[in-house]
């Protein structure tokens, strides 16, 4: 950091060369060469190269935050959850319209107002995108969810306090939905 309190820019690797080792769908794997500031050499450091995410904190007009239960294989485990997943670089959909469609079809509600409230990068240390979350206030349902063919969703409603204590506690415990929730416990005044 310097003198202002901004990051400084003398600590940016340049990349000498980037080989594709696999591509799967969404997915890139790629190994990058690269010239550290003092000049040494990283001769393979390997980026995941995802699409940009979103997530969720659909607010219901009673007050209650509307999460989702699903399984994750990586883990092994069923996670608290709010709705999200990935923008589809093909459509060049915005992270709104993605905020908006993963809400939708995860629970079946939408929003009277959508925000911006937050950008942070899940593993910038591996990974290259981005997660955009969202709050949706004055959520109300409208349809059935329609889940992706491969998704067992449960939609749960729970007290604005009563998320804030699972995430304390360690019930919610994905590490990306725990930050976009804390981006909103600040906006609807939990601290």
């Amino acid at each position: 950091m310097n003198e202002t309190g901004k990051l400084s820019d003398h600590l940016i690797w340049d990349t000498l060369e980037t080989k594709e080792r696999l591509k799967a769908g969404f997915f890139r794997l790629r190994e990058d060469k690269c010239r550290l500031p003092d000049g040494r050499i990283m001769p393979a450091y390997y980026v995941m190269e995802f699409p940009d995410w979103v997530n969720i904190v659909p607010v219901t007009l009673d007050g209650k935050i509307i999460l989702v239960e699903q399984y994750r294989h990586a883990s092994g485990k069923v996670h608290l959850e709010i709705p999200g997943g990935s923008m589809d670089p093909k459509s060049g959909e915005d992270p709104k319209r993605a905020a908006l469609r993963e809400l939708s079809e995860e629970t079946g509600f939408v929003p009277d107002d959508i925000r911006l409230i937050g950008k942070h990068f899940p593993n910038p240390a591996m990974q290259n995108n981005a997660m955009w979350t969202y709050v949706g206030f004055g959520c109300r349902k409208v349809a059935a969810p329609t889940p992706d063919p491969y998704e067992d969703i449960r939609v749960v409603q729970l007290p604005v306090n009563e998320v804030f204590d699972k995430i304390q506690s360690g019930e919610i415990n994905h590490s990306i939905v725990v930050a976009s929730l804390m981006y909103a416990m600040a906006v609807l005044g939990v601290r």
